[in-house]
């Protein structure tokens, strides 16, 4: 027996060297995860550190398939997603249970682009700014926990940094007790403005008309196409936007109560080192913008000889200790499903795999009520009603409540797919509305075809016009092609309507294409409340809660379990490909953007160019 099992492997000696190098790596793999879940411990008093990378604090992680490799294949998810990656979602639950718990006493937060070769800007978190608003005010609610639990002056934050790229992330910064930054280094305050292309003289240049139905006047999409300018209407929105938006910027720049500030912080000195911004880290310390500098390297000694815990483990921590906490209130279970960029009607992340997506999850039994996470500026009319139609059977069907949550923006499609939600939120500076239509058609002319030397010959049978992309639509065809636009728009409106139950007339009020920021879309009705993603998923809970305790009030650090549906990203060879092709796009568009720009706007830019 044992001869013949000496000769069997003898055979296959290949195939065992690689079953038994495989089982030797999976059993060190689990021994070094065992030995680090050892380590992780919170010791009383202890600090807990934040290493924040441009680029890996996101919205929500990645969920790559990796096709039926099992244990190999959770290896290898781990290996690619970054060990320093953190979602929103995960910050804001940490933050709280920090400050809930005697044990941590301070937060250190150190801005770095990482040990890795990082090709993104050290002195940016590479957040949005709603995204910053969410994580600030967590930030000053432990600082305020943590004065109530142990004295007036504990609960300090520490922002470490060499140099600020952006002004977003010194509005997530003006949430800590302490800002620090290298003597050497720039806080760019230069306040909030909007630059727009128009493409009109390049169109009549190369002999493109664009054929353009826009309802209504401040509906602006297409305006980079067909003016020159901004129309009056659109202009006076724009200002209104980003004069709130600058507003808020100030507002809670100025509310920012640093430690050893050598002037406390007034609207007034906010925007005096806008107008004349970007200002030297001694000039900003002397305006009392900053604390004092210093170096990232020197952070450990900032806080002092206290034990430390990294925020990714301490969450880790925290779910095994409230695991093994008694049930005596069983936890309400609510789903997180992300949309995020462009809604489309086909694509890897199409309408009709994210309405699957929620319907799915709404099916779950355990999943009390879902919250709609919501990162989108609009897109396809049809698939943005795809989705709407999916809210609509979980709540009236299935019986299920949907909370939406809008974060960066929610405009457009994204509205008409979540306006009937049963609650919705919105953070200050969500960008909402833009409740309207837009339908543009290009049309080649004549000076275009003879230039590029193309003949071109129509053949129908029908005599109809309107899918023609060499003749502008004229006469009934025309009359048509806006029939169209109008009857979507007075759906679009419609919904918003039953949505929000308005009357007709209150929600063309709201209409017409208008922008508004989160604030004002709670003034206008538009949206519930004003709250983090965290409020909306205690929200949510208490809507979907079905015991019998009338004192029932959902709580994310006690009583909820959360769940995520994030759209899949396959790892086969042809996505490999895609996605490195695109990355490759991404940066040589970089490198371009990087002659005129300063780095802190070529993100931003490029979402621009890729989204029209």
């Amino acid at each position: 027996m044992l001869r013949r099992s000496a000769a069997f492997l003898w055979k296959y000696k290949k195939t065992t060297l690689v079953a038994a190098g495989a089982s030797y790596a999976g059993y060190r793999y689990i021994k070094i995860q065992r030995e680090n879940d050892a380590k992780m411990v919170v010791a009383p008093e202890s600090v807990l550190t934040w290493k924040i990378v441009d680029g890996l604090l996101v919205e929500s992680s990645k969920n790559i398939k990796v096709g039926s490799l099992g244990f190999l294949g959770s290896m290898l998810r781990k290996a690619l997603i970054d060990s320093d990656e953190v979602t929103v979602f995960d910050a804001l639950l940490s933050l709280e249970l920090a400050a809930k718990d005697p044990r941590i006493h301070e937060i250190c937060i150190n801005l770095t682009n990482g040990s890795k070769d990082s090709q993104g800007s050290p002195g940016s978190a590479g957040i949005s700014l709603t995204q910053a608003q969410e994580l600030r005010a967590a930030l000053l609610a432990f600082t305020e926990q943590k004065k109530k639990q142990l004295g007036p002056t504990a609960g300090r934050v520490y922002f470490v940094v060499d140099s600020f790229d952006d002004q977003t992330t010194y509005l997530l910064a003006s949430g800590c007790s302490d800002i620090i930054a290298q003597p050497s280094g720039y806080l760019p305050l230069t306040g909030v403005s909007s630059t727009q292309l128009f493409f009109r003289r390049l169109a009549d240049k190369i002999g493109v008309k664009p054929v353009v139905e826009s309802r209504k006047e401040y509906k602006g999409f297409a305006s980079t196409f067909t003016e020159t300018k901004l129309p009056v209407k659109q202009r006076e929105n724009m200002v209104a936007i980003i004069n709130a938006i600058n507003d808020m910027l100030v507002d809670d720049i100025a509310a920012c109560k640093l430690h050893d500030a050598k002037a406390p912080l007034t609207a007034e000195i906010v925007r005096s080192a806008m107008a004349e911004g970007p200002l030297s880290v001694p000039e900003a310390i002397d305006r009392g913008l900053l604390s004092r500098s210093g170096y990232l390297l020197d952070s450990k000694s900032i806080t002092g000889p206290k034990s430390r815990i990294g925020i990714t483990a301490y969450r880790l921590v925290r779910e095994k200790e409230m695991s093994r906490q008694s049930d005596a209130k069983k936890k309400d279970t609510v789903c997180i499903v992300y949309m995020s960029g462009t809604i489309r009607r086909n694509g890897m992340h199409s309408a009709s795999s994210l309405a699957s997506a929620l319907i799915k999850a709404a099916k779950e039994p355990s999943v009390s009520a879902l919250v709609f996470r919501i990162d989108s500026g609009g897109g396809d009319a049809i698939a943005s009603d795809t989705i709407a139609h999916a809210i609509d059977h979980i709540q009236n069907e299935l019986g299920k409540p949907v909370v939406a949550s809008y974060g960066s923006a929610a405009a457009s499609g994204a509205v008409l797919a979540s306006i009937t939600c049963r609650k919705i939120f919105a953070n200050p500076g969500s960008i909402t509305g833009s409740i309207g239509v837009v339908a543009m058609k290009p049309v080649l002319t004549k000076k275009l075809l003879d230039y590029l030397g193309v003949n071109v010959e129509e053949l129908r049978v029908v005599d109809n016009r309107s899918n023609s992309f060499t003749e502008e639509p004229t006469g009934a065809e025309l009359e048509r092609f806006r029939a169209r636009v109008d009857k979507i728009y007075d759906y679009f409106v419609a919904r918003v309507a039953k949505g929000r139950g308005f009357t007709p007339e209150q929600a063309e009020t709201v209409a017409r294409g208008q922008v508004f920021t989160g604030i004002q879309a709670k003034d206008n009705g538009l949206v519930d409340e004003l709250g983090s993603l965290t409020r909306a998923v205690e929200a949510a809970a208490q809507l979907g809660h079905k015991g019998t305790d009338d004192g029932y009030k959902a709580d994310i650090t006690e009583n909820i379990n959360v769940k995520f549906c994030v759209p899949e990203t396959n790892l086969g060879f042809k996505h490999l490909a895609k996605n490195f092709m695109w990355q490759a796009m991404h940066e040589e568009a970089k490198n371009i953007l990087l002659q005129s720009t300063s780095q802190s706007d070529i993100d931003l830019k490029l979402d621009d160019i890729f989204f029209k």
